[in-house]
């Protein structure tokens, strides 16, 4: 292996691709993202189960499986993305 970069502290000055810079916003947005959907939930649960006749313990438990289901899917659908 040859070393293409010799010297230097990591937080050097010279001009190079800045990851860390960028980052808090897409953090700030996942944040605010999620924030928004856990605290419209509890908002929107009385309309959802006027509109689909299920009781708060249903509406609650399909959100709650959405979440789970979300989880594991995930996964390959960020490795398809990726491709």
């Amino acid at each position: 292996m040859t070393a293409t970069h010799l010297g230097g502290a990591a937080t050097g000055t010279e001009d190079r691709s800045r990851p860390r810079a960028v980052l808090p916003a897409p953090c700030i947005t996942r944040i605010t993202g999620w924030g928004i959907l856990y605290y419209a939930f509890p908002v929107l649960a009385p309309r959802i189960t006027a509109d689909t006749g299920w009781t708060t313990a249903q509406a609650t438990a399909a959100f709650t499986a959405a979440l789970l289901l979300s989880a594991p899917a995930g996964i390959p659908v960020g490795r398809i993305i990726d491709r």
